[in-house]
């Protein structure tokens, strides 16, 4: 097992020891190609200084010689083949000293004090000395003093590339299972954590395969949740329909005065079919069962419509504050986005109150269609809000099955709009009541 700790202690490392090396190989490149222009321009230089000395003599030289020093940074004197002196300026007082053996003891001196001893020769074929060093305000110095800022930011360079390098090594896969986990928390049941992170046989691959392992597992779970709930409500629809045949004909044998309780047993018979009809509708929803066959439509004639019908049932068709834009059109389903919006309408009139008045606001942008359905009730406790669109769940006291029906309404309009590519979201309002805002997309 490749364990990622010391995946990140060999890469500190690694990159330790490539940034030394490389900081010392480039000094050592550097300073050697200096050094080697270095010697070759005071070569040149001495050169033509000999040249000058042949041709124009020795106040030419004089001459030369300070131009070198003022615009190249060179001081240095020269001396004949014999190893005299054949300059006036620049001369040292050991000058005697150059002209000797080369021991260590000289040479350290030299190299002390900058002085170099280069053998040329001029045109014409004659030998010189020429006795030179490098000033400190020199270019080539100048720029050597900036070096160990070079030297800083080339190992800068190099640790923010194996920084990098090794940061998406890691990064990456976690990245990969962040999507993979919100994906399943939006009820994408099948999203798993992909090869590439599987395969790398070190901590983060053992917590990819954890997730999917678990992610399989809830997955079954809620299929055979699912599935449960699917064989009920089918095999509840037989019993059901036969009691309704045979209440129908024990109906006919009954005396006037005791058809009150026949009608109340169809009651609940019908409640019973339309929490069995609720269930599947949103099971198939949730299975992606039921096809959305996308086309357009009017989403204002839609609203409107559904505004008239509820208002007629609640007989107050001042009840509802209607705001569509001018051009309505959408695409998408008209029958899914049409139970959405008369669970959710009929609810906000519901609770809304004698008094209170339901706002429905409906706003176009350029990639969003938004539907805003604001009440004048009671709201609901913040905590429940998260749990709204839950299946089976109601708000206790205020929405319970004698008022509020099976808690199943809110959830299929979730899945209503989801399995169109919108979303849903409900919110209290800070001068009460509930507000749901849909998106739908464009």
């Amino acid at each position: 097992m490749r364990s990622l700790y010391w995946k990140i202690f060999f890469f500190f490392w690694l990159t330790l020891i490539i940034s030394a090396a490389a900081v010392v190989t480039l000094t050592a490149t550097i300073i050697e190609d200096r050094q080697h222009i270095e010697s070759h321009q005071i070569i040149e230089i001495g050169m033509e200084l000999a040249d000058d000395y042949e041709e124009h003599g020795r106040n030419k030289l004089d001459h030369e010689l300070r131009e070198a020093q003022k615009f190249y940074g060179v001081r240095g004197f020269m001396m004949d083949s014999a190893n005299r002196p054949i300059s006036r300026i620049n001369l040292p007082k050991d000058w005697l000293s150059f002209t000797q053996p080369l021991t260590p003891e000289r040479f350290n001196q030299r190299r002390l004090r900058g002085f170099k001893a280069y053998r040329i020769s001029s045109s014409s074929g004659n030998m010189y000395t020429f006795v030179a060093r490098v000033e400190h305000e020199s270019a080539y110095l100048y720029w050597y003093s900036h070096l160990p800022a070079l030297q800083l930011g080339l190992a800068l360079i190099i640790v923010a590339l194996f920084t990098a390098f090794i940061t998406w090594r890691i990064t990456d896969p976690l990245n990969r299972l962040r999507k993979a986990t919100n994906a399943f928390a939006q009820g994408k049941f099948d999203a798993r954590v992909d090869e590439k992170v599987i395969c790398r046989k070190d901590e983060i691959s053992q917590l990819g395969q954890s997730f999917n392992n678990m992610a399989e597992r809830i997955a079954m779970l809620l299929s055979n949740q699912q599935r449960l709930f699917r064989d009920i409500s089918h095999e509840l629809r037989t019993p059901l329909a036969r009691q309704q045949i045979a209440l129908e004909l024990l109906a006919r044998k009954l005396p006037d005065h005791d058809q009150a309780g026949v009608a109340r047993i169809e009651r609940e018979i019908g409640r019973m079919n339309e929490l069995i009809d609720q269930v599947l509708t949103l099971l198939r929803l949730e299975q992606g069962e039921q096809a959305v066959s996308k086309e357009d439509y009017d989403i204002g004639a839609l609203i409107s419509q559904l505004v008239n019908d509820a208002t007629f049932e609640a007989q107050d068709e001042d009840k509802v504050n209607l705001h569509l834009p001018e051009q309505t059109t959408l695409t998408g389903c008209p029958e899914l986005t049409a139970r959405c919006l008369e669970n959710i309408i009929r609810n906000a009139l519901r609770y809304t109150g004698e008094e209170g008045q339901v706002n429905i606001d409906v706003s176009k942008g350029k990639e969003w269609l938004e539907i805003n359905i604001k009440d004048d009730g009671p709201g609901v406790p913040e905590a429940a809000l998260k749990h709204l669109f839950e299946p089976f769940y109601r708000v206790e006291d205020d929405r319970n099955q004698q008022s509020g029906g099976y808690g199943i309404g809110m959830a299929i309009a979730e899945q209503a709009i989801r399995s169109q590519g919108g979303t849903i979201v409900a919110n209290n309002r800070p001068t009460g009541g509930l507000q749901i805002t849909i998106r739908l997309p464009l």
